[in-house]
C-alpha cells in the first residue's frame, strides 16, 4: 500500500509483480440470469460463447465461398514440396 512516507509502495509491487494477482473465474452468469454451478459448467459456457460450433446451415454465400477456396490446394508457380531440412528447422 502507498503511504505518505512511501508513495511508491503499491506501484513498485505491481511493477515487480510482487502482489498476488492470481484471479480465478469460478462462476459466470448464464444468459438466463443464473450462475454456473461448477468449473465444468463455467468452461462449457465459455467455450459455447467464445468458440461456438460451426453450423454450415448458418453460413452466408461469402462464408461458403471462403470455405470452398480454403479447401482447394494452393496451385501457384512457386509451389513446391517442403524439404526434410525445412521440416526439421520448423520443428
Amino acid at each position: 500500500m502507498s503511504t505518505a512516507t512511501n508513495p511508491w509502495g503499491a506501484i513498485y509491487k505491481l511493477a515487480a509483480v510482487k502482489k498476488n494477482t492470481n484471479t480465478q473465474i469460478t462462476t459466470l452468469r448464464k444468459p438466463d440470469g443464473t450462475l454456473t454451478a461448477d468449473t465444468k459448467e463455467t468452461l462449457s459456457l465459455m467455450m459455447d460463447t467464445f468458440a461456438p460450433k460451426n453450423n454450415r446451415r448458418d453460413d452466408n454465400d461469402y462464408h461458403k465461398e471462403v470455405i470452398a477456396q480454403a479447401q482447394q490446394p494452393a496451385n501457384t508457380a512457386d509451389d513446391r514440396e517442403f524439404t526434410i531440412e525445412e521440416i526439421w528447422n520448423a520443428v
